[in-house]
């Protein structure tokens, strides 16, 4: 599992028995061996990184600066940064499990 600039929920899916894989940088191409992948929304990781994800088959979890403008899908999954972090590791179970 991938989660991007979040050490505090990095700990949380630790504790949930994730592996966690924490990123600062865009990926820029490089090959991604995970089970699934959060994208939290900011300056260093862009829109492109979630879609470029899911292109590649990781289902994702996108947490965005404001309410979604389109809908999520089964693999793609995007929510508002107003969610609390608990509640977000639930959606990470649900993905991985589905």
């Amino acid at each position: 599992m991938i989660a991007a600039r979040q050490p505090e929920f990095g700990a949380l899916l630790e504790e949930a028995g994730f592996e966690v894989e924490l990123r600062t940088r865009p990926l820029d191409g490089r090959a991604i061996d995970a089970d699934v992948a959060i994208v939290f929304r900011g300056r260093l990781i862009g829109r492109g990184q979630a879609a470029r994800l899911a292109e590649a088959g990781v289902p994702v979890v996108e947490v965005l600066t404001a309410p979604p403008t389109s809908p999520s899908t089964k693999e793609w999954i995007k929510l508002s940064n107003r969610i609390g972090k608990p509640d977000l590791v639930q959606v990470v179970h649900a993905l991985v499990s589905g």
